[in-house]
């Protein structure tokens, strides 16, 4: 899979986020980047669930907001996509 963009409004102002999947080690995850210092990596357990690293410096709203985003756009192709309130 190729890195992909998320665009998407949180109280009021757009963000723009890239995404770069990444393996490692036998796992898989997601490295967002959200500007030139930040970078949260996310990792998808047994049950489906995307899990942020710990230690992100990042608002965690800003965080759940992506994790969101991220599930929909990795479960649109499969017929289980669904829509979010942002």
């Amino acid at each position: 899979m190729e890195s992909f963009i998320l665009d998407f409004d949180l109280q009021g102002e757009n963000h723009v986020v890239t995404v770069e999947p990444h393996h490692e080690q036998g796992a898989a995850f997601y490295r967002v980047l959200i500007d030139e210092d930040h970078a949260v990596d996310y990792y998808r357990r047994e049950n489906g669930v995307l899990e942020p690293a710990p230690g992100s410096k990042v608002n965690n709203e800003l965080v759940n907001a992506i994790a969101v985003h991220l599930m929909e756009h990795l479960n649109k192709g499969n017929g289980h996509g669904f829509k979010s309130v942002p």
